[in-house]
């Protein structure tokens, strides 16, 4: 299988809604269904026929006839004189014979796929050339809500495309309606409601691409050029290698990603809704696999079964390391290849995160402890000291994930001996000769940075890697393992445990942390009564732990975070001082 397809399969499956489709007459070709030129051509011939004329071309003909470009609504005019005769003319070009045996002209398997994509949530906006009801017939088979876009007028009585189930925008109309396009004039504005609409999906999704030449649609390739935003993948699905010129100046322009498939747009889309369906049956299977041993590791725990636990997480720490070691891209891999490689890393962690995150909760002896500590140093034997920023850095997050399931966890049961040896005790297993110890290992500056802000967009100053990466995939671990009540105390405990990795930073005089996501909340005051608490407790606050138990070195690990924030004034952590009073005593 072309690994594009299998990553955008992932990509799909992993973001829904985020990807609209861009189609073609390509799409309903399998169908018999005739492009709208080809049914202008067709008319213009039965005109010549009428007329007792000869030509080998119906529309050269119809243009030294009557001077003018053969229109749509023009020339059914002079066939049919009617509108009840006009749709009963236009019903053979797009709905099936009572007698037909061979099925013509009825939704094929790429529109029955699509619609299986929409009914799963994946796809919510379909923009396409055709003048077919194929699309709209596929969705009511599966009694799918949609709304059906074919004029401008139609615009502003629509719902917002975020709120819609569904959204068909068939720019170039509708068969039942005269007023589709169909010549080259025709094709070659949009008004600017429709334009203005095109330009915010065209910014807003992903977009896929099938059945579309762009050879002669040129408001929508002046469309799509203008848009300037790179905000997700754009996947080109091609017949052949070579496209049309147009359609291959758009990958150009687009950045775009071609996806070969010479079986057709049906073979494409079949295979493409099934990856999804099987990607997420396979995340349904794997999460009540892990529930099965979420209560196997409960019942080692109560019981002090040590052999048993220790072998459990043993088998998922040897599996998460031998899948990071092996891994490789393909020669010709793109952004969405590197994105997709890490959704994986993320599924292939998900267990052994849980099972860490629930063990190092209910600890109950040295043992556990000495398992948590032994499992994290075992996941730094994934690290790259070759290649990429792109390699080190997915060798490093199993790491990463680990430090942050455990030391949430820690934080939680205020554990802070337990989070401290977690900062200061974890070997790295490397052959270097440098020694490097596991906060410099797990600092999200370096090879993490270069990677995450490649990949993403830096929205409000917050690092990606933090955004799009470890936030929501520790509220899905802390999530299943309910361990948090909501998603409001798992970001208290999340933000403290940040706090506390920073400060460790400034204390160890390593630096490669930067101070974490609540430096860019408005509401803090959890960091502040957290603050507030340590200053009451003085010397007996159990935090001094992770600073040789001094005041001292607190404060000036929070002094230091301080000018830290100075130094970048994006970041407002100010009050943090104010509520430790002890740390500006002179």
């Amino acid at each position: 299988m072309d690994n594009h397809l299998m990553s955008l399969s992932f990509s799909m499956e992993a973001n829904k809604g985020v990807y609209a489709l861009l189609l073609g007459s390509g799409i309903s070709r399998s169908a018999n269904i005739p492009t709208g030129w080809e049914i202008v051509e067709e008319l213009c011939r039965r005109i010549m026929k009428v007329e007792k004329a000869n030509h080998n071309d119906p529309i050269e003909w119809y243009q030294e006839q009557y001077k003018e470009e053969p229109t749509y609504d023009k020339v059914i005019e002079k066939l049919a004189y009617t509108p009840a005769t006009r749709l009963g003319l236009l019903a053979e070009f797009f709905e099936p014979k009572q007698d037909d045996e061979e099925n013509t002209k009825i939704p094929t398997k790429a529109h029955r796929s699509i619609a299986k994509l929409v009914k799963g949530g994946y796809i919510r906006v379909i923009v396409t050339t055709n003048f077919d009801r194929l699309m709209e017939q596929a969705l009511e088979e599966l009694n799918i809500d949609f709304q059906t876009l074919h004029d401008v007028s139609n615009i502003e009585g629509i719902k917002p495309l975020v709120h819609a189930n569904c959204t068909i925008i068939k720019v170039h109309g509708d068969y039942k309606d005269v007023r589709f396009k169909n010549v080259g004039h025709e094709l070659e504005t949009y008004h600017d409601d429709l334009s203005n609409l095109l330009q915010r999906v065209f910014d807003e999704y992903g977009i896929i691409t099938s059945g579309w030449s762009a050879e002669w649609d040129t408001a929508l390739r002046n469309t799509i050029q203008s848009v300037k935003g790179r905000r997700y993948s754009w996947y080109w699905h091609a017949f052949t290698e070579k496209l049309s010129d147009p359609a291959e100046e758009l990958i150009k322009i687009r950045d775009g990603i071609k996806i070969i498939d010479s079986n057709g747009a049906d073979s494409f889309f079949s295979t493409l809704a099934e990856n999804v369906e099987s990607i997420s049956k396979l995340k349904k299977t794997n999460h009540e696999n892990i529930q099965v041993k979420i209560n196997k590791l409960k019942k080692y725990i109560t019981n002090n079964l040590e052999i048993e636990l220790r072998e459990m997480i043993t088998e998922e720490t040897q599996n998460l390391v031998q899948f990071t070691k092996s891994f490789t891209l393909p020669d010709n891999h793109t952004t969405e290849d590197k994105k997709e490689h890490i959704e994986i890393i993320k599924e292939k962690a998900r267990t052994l995160a849980v099972l860490l995150s629930i063990l190092t909760y209910y600890s109950k002896i040295e043992t556990h402890e000495s398992i948590i500590c032994e499992t994290l140093q075992r996941l730094t034997t994934a690290k790259s000291t070759t290649g990429t920023d792109f390699y080190r850095c997915c060798s490093k997050l199993p790491a990463v994930i680990g430090l942050y399931s455990t030391g949430i966890a820690a934080t939680m049961k205020k554990n802070y001996k337990l989070l401290n040896k977690l900062f200061t005790e974890i070997r790295i297993r490397t052959h270097i000769n440098r020694p490097e110890n596991f906060l410099e290992f797990t600092g999200s500056f370096g090879s993490i940075h270069i990677t995450f802000n490649g990949l993403y967009e830096k929205e409000n100053h917050i690092h990606p890697f933090e955004k799009m990466f470890v936030h929501p995939y520790m509220s899905e671990i802390y999530n299943t393992s309910k361990l948090t009540f909501d998603e409001q105390e798992l970001d208290e405990y999340y933000d403290t445990f940040e706090l506390l990795l920073s400060l460790k930073h400034r204390y160890s005089g390593i630096n490669l942390f930067p101070i974490g996501l609540f430096a860019n909340k408005f509401d803090i005051s959890h960091i502040q009564q957290f603050l507030k608490l340590g200053s009451e407790e003085s010397e007996s606050w159990p935090v001094l732990e992770l600073f040789g138990n001094s005041i001292e070195n607190f404060r000036n690990s929070l002094e230091k975070l301080n000018e830290y924030r100075v130094k970048r004034s994006h970041f407002d952590i100010q009050g943090l001082l104010a509520y430790y009073p002890i740390a500006i005593k002179s």
